[in-house]
C-alpha cells in the first residue's frame, strides 16, 4: 500500500461517526431559542370571545380606572405618541442690561442710583464723550460716574447697551485702561461690540492670550480679518493665518497698511525689508503692535494718551517709560504709583525735564525714609516747583503727602507740605506758622461754615466758598443729576482760564446735585492752583 493511502485512511479513522454527528446536530447553532425550536410552548388557546366575561387570570392584565386627583397636584406629564424627537427650543442667556453694570456700586460711588433719570440715553452717551475734565477733583468724580451701578436713563427703552459703551469708550480715551477692562468684565465681553473693545484693551496692554484664545473658540467673535488673521499667528496656526491673509488681500477687504504690515509679520522674506514702511498718519492697537513686531516701533508720545500704557510693560527704555509714566500720570489716568516705581528704577545719567524730576523724587523719597526733616525742608519745596511746572503736582502730592503729616519742618517746607496734603483732600490742623491764606484755605477744605469770612472780600476764595454753602435739592431734577452734574463740572474747570463767577456758579451747583466734598475739593484745587502758580491745564 502507498503512502499516500495510509494518510487517507488515517483521516478517516479520525472523523467522528455518524451517531457522534447526529449527537452534534442537536448542539445550538443560532442565539434564539425559536429559531433552535427549543423555546417553551406556548400557552393553549382559549375559548374566550368578545362579549364574555374576562377570565379571572385576565383581570390584573385590565387598565385601572383614574383615580381622582387633588386640585393641588400638577397633573402627570403626557406620554410621548411618537417616535419623532420633541422640538428643541434654543433661549438666549442673558446678563441683563449692560448699561446697569459697573465696577463699583452706586453707594460706594457716592451717587444715587437714579442719577440719569429720565434723560434720552442718547444724550447721557452724547455728554459723557464730551466730557474732559481738567481739575483732578472733577476727573475723580467722572470716573466714579463712568464705573458705578447706576440705573439706566429712563429714556433708554430700545437703547439698552448704547450707553455702556459710551462710557467704556470713554475710560479708554481717557487711558484708563484698567477702569474699562473691570467694566467689561462686569458686563462679560463675548458679543461683538464689548469683545472688539476688550481685544483693543489687550493690544494696548500686551496681553492678547486670553482674547486670541477665546477668538480661536469663537472666530465670529474677531472684529475683523486683521485680529483674525494676527490671533491666528499668535497661537501658532501660521498656515491658517496665512491663507486667511491671501483670501482678504484677493477680495480686497483689508487696508493697504493693515495688508502690508501683515504680509511682513507672516512673511519677513517676501518684503524688501531694507524700505521701512512710512510712519502712518492714524494707526490702530493692532498696527500698533504690528510695528512693533516687523522691528519698526512707532514713538507713543504723539499717540492718543491710552498707546502710553504699551510702553510701561518694561520692552521699552527707562526714558520712554518715565515719559509714558508722567504722561498717564498727569491726565489722572492712573495711580502714581508706578510713576514712583519709574523714577526709583535707576540714577539718573543726565540733567534736565525728567531727568531732574526723577532725582529730585529720590532725594525726597530717601528723606522721608530717614525721618531727616532737615533735608525734607530743604529738598521739598524745590521739588514741588519742579513738578508743578511740569502739571504734575497732584501725582506728586498723592505720593508724598501722606509721609508728610506731622513732620516739623522749615515754614517755607511746611507750608509746601500743607499744600500738597490740602491737594489731595488729607486733613491738615492749622498752624500757627502758616500765613493767614493758608489758614482759610485749611477751614474750607474741612467745611467750615464760616470759611468765607477768612478770605478778603471780593476773592476768589470768598465767591467759593460763599458757592458751598448752598443746600442741596430736596428733589432731583426731572432730568436726573447727571447731566447737571457734567455740565457743573465744566463750569466749575472755567475757574483754571479765570471765569471765577462760572466756577463759582458750578461749584454752587455741585453741591445743590449732592455732591459737596468733591466741590469742596475742586475749591481747594482752584485757590491752591492760583496761589502756587501753576500752569492752566
Amino acid at each position: 500500500m502507498r503512502w499516500t493511502d495510509l494518510t487517507l485512511l488515517a483521516a478517516l479513522a479520525a472523523l467522528p461517526s455518524g451517531a457522534a454527528l447526529a449527537q452534534g446536530a442537536r448542539e445550538p447553532a443560532a442565539a434564539s431559542d425559536w429559531l433552535m425550536g427549543t423555546a417553551p410552548a406556548k400557552p393553549p388557546v382559549t375559548g374566550w370571545r368578545p362579549g364574555d366575561s374576562v377570565p379571572f387570570e385576565a383581570q390584573r392584565l385590565r387598565p385601572v380606572a383614574p383615580v381622582a386627583r387633588p386640585a393641588t397636584l400638577k397633573p402627570p406629564r403626557a406620554l410621548a405618541t411618537t417616535a419623532a424627537p420633541p422640538p428643541v427650543g434654543v433661549t438666549r442667556l442673558s446678563d441683563g442690561n449692560p448699561d446697569t453694570k459697573g465696577a463699583i456700586r452706586a453707594e460706594a460711588a457716592r451717587l444715587p442710583r437714579d442719577l440719569w433719570g429720565a434723560a434720552p440715553a442718547g444724550q447721557v452717551a452724547e455728554a459723557i464723550a464730551a466730557a474732559n475734565p481738567r481739575l483732578a477733583a472733577n476727573r475723580a468724580l467722572l470716573q466714579r460716574i463712568l464705573t458705578a451701578q447706576l440705573a439706566p436713563p429712563a429714556g433708554a427703552a430700545g437703547d439698552e447697551g448704547r450707553l455702556f459703551l459710551a462710557r467704556v469708550d470713554r475710560l479708554i480715551a481717557a487711558g484708563r485702561l484698567e477702569d474699562a477692562e473691570a467694566m467689561l468684565q462686569s458686563a462679560g465681553w463675548t458679543d461683538g461690540p464689548r469683545f472688539a473693545r476688550r481685544f483693543e484693551i489687550a493690544l494696548l496692554r500686551d496681553t492678547t492670550d486670553e482674547a486670541c484664545a477665546v477668538m480661536g473658540q469663537r472666530p465670529g467673535l474677531a472684529p475683523d480679518l486683521g485680529a483674525r488673521i494676527y490671533c491666528l499667528a499668535r497661537v501658532g496656526d501660521w498656515s491658517a493665518a496665512a491663507l486667511t491673509l491671501h483670501g482678504a488681500r484677493a477680495a480686497g477687504l483689508m487696508e493697504p497698511q493693515t495688508l502690508a504690515l501683515l504680509e511682513r509679520f507672516l512673511d519677513d522674506g517676501s518684503a524688501d525689508l531694507s524700505d521701512a514702511l512710512p510712519d502712518p498718519a492714524q494707526v490702530t492697537p493692532l498696527e500698533f503692535r504690528l510695528f512693533e513686531a516687523i522691528g519698526q516701533p512707532l514713538s507713543t508720545a504723539e499717540l492718543p494718551l491710552a498707546f502710553a500704557w504699551a510702553d510701561l510693560n518694561g520692552n521699552a527704555g527707562w526714558k520712554a517709560r518715565l515719559d509714558a509714566a508722567e504722561r498717564l500720570a498727569r491726565a489722572g489716568a492712573m495711580d502714581p504709583a508706578p510713576l514712583a516705581a519709574a523714577y526709583l528704577d535707576q540714577r539718573p545719567a543726565a540733567s534736565g525735564g525728567v531727568w531732574d524730576r526723577a532725582a529730585a523724587f529720590q532725594r525726597i523719597e530717601a528723606a522721608l525714609d530717614a525721618g531727616d526733616t532737615a533735608a525734607i525742608s530743604a529738598e521739598l519745596p524745590q521739588a514741588a516747583s519742579l513738578f508743578l511746572e511740569a502739571g504734575l503736582i497732584v501725582p506728586f502730592a498723592r505720593l508724598v503727602g501722606p509721609g508728610l503729616s506731622g513732620l516739623t519742618l522749615d515754614p517755607e517746607a511746611a507750608e509746601t507740605a500743607a499744600h500738597l496734603r490740602l491737594l489731595v483732600g488729607l486733613p491738615e490742623t492749622p498752624g500757627a506758622d502758616l500765613p493767614t491764606p493758608d489758614r482759610a484755605l485749611i477751614a474750607l477744605a474741612a467745611g467750615d461754615p464760616d470759611a468765607a469770612a477768612a478770605f478778603p472780600q471780593g476773592s476768589a476764595g470768598a465767591a467759593h466758598a460763599e458757592a458751598l454753602a448752598a443746600e442741596p435739592l430736596a428733589e432731583a431734577p426731572p432730568e436726573g443729576r447727571g447731566l447737571a452734574l457734567l455740565a457743573a463740572m465744566a463750569d466749575v474747570d472755567a475757574g483754571l482760564d479765570g471765569d471765577i463767577a462760572r466756577a463759582s456758579a458750578g461749584l454752587r451747583r455741585m453741591v445743590e446735585l449732592g455732591q459737596p466734598s468733591d466741590a469742596r475739593q475742586a475749591a481747594v484745587e482752584l485757590l491752591l492752583t492760583e496761589h502756587m502758580g501753576g500752569p492752566r491745564r
